[in-house]
């Protein structure tokens, strides 16, 4: 009896390692599209090293304050380098372009009648994403502290970008970045906008 019980361990132990061995030696494999999630963040994924050339998610601006002499009735945004098909939309508060590669300049448009050349009132700053309520408690020294790029905006002439900032790769990695809009060091405006490594 004792050899019968023994001789059905080793084969089910046999079984064990026969199946643990075949998954073993089985690729690592994993045809999951990179994922856009509800927050407009871009996924990598780490198993097929792949970045999605379309990763071109909508944006929304947000109004924090629209009771400033700054008021922004909609916001276009064009990449130079990627995704050629996307520029040129309409002025927005939804469905803003918002995907775009480090190192990529990026053409600011916006829909405003503010025009005062003079002024260094209105700044456009472009930051690694915060909770928005973080901000509550930052100076706009704290902010701009942290900017991948500070644009001062006076007038938008037609048809014509007012600035084409950029994110330096070298020094940003790729994510979500806040991109806000203020009047006199208050956040009056922001949009979040998503960078990736470029394409090849």
């Amino acid at each position: 009896m004792k050899r019968i019980i023994a001789v059905f361990i080793c084969l089910a132990l046999l079984f064990v390692l026969a199946s643990c061995g075949s998954k073993a030696d089985e690729p690592a494999t994993n045809t999951t599209a990179p994922e856009i999630t509800e927050n407009n963040s871009f996924q990598y994924d780490t198993v097929t090293g792949v970045y999605a050339e379309d990763n071109y998610t909508l944006g929304t601006l947000v109004t924090v304050n629209g009771e400033t002499d700054f008021v922004l009735r909609g916001l276009r945004l064009d990449g130079n380098r990627s995704a050629g098909e996307l520029n040129g939309k309409d002025f927005a508060t939804e469905g803003i372009r918002s995907g775009f590669w480090l190192d990529e300049r990026i053409e600011f448009y916006l829909d405003t009648d503010y025009n005062n050349p003079d002024s260094e009132d209105v700044k456009v700053i472009c930051l690694p994403h915060h909770v928005f309520s973080e901000y509550e408690g930052m100076s706009f020294d704290e902010i701009s502290e942290q900017a991948a790029f500070i644009e001062t905006f006076t007038a938008q002439e037609p048809d014509t970008a007012c600035f084409e900032p950029y994110v330096f790769g070298e020094e940003y990695l790729q994510g979500d970045y806040d991109i806000l809009f203020t009047y006199k060091t208050e956040i009056v405006y922001y949009t979040v906008i998503n960078l990736t490594q470029e394409v090849f």
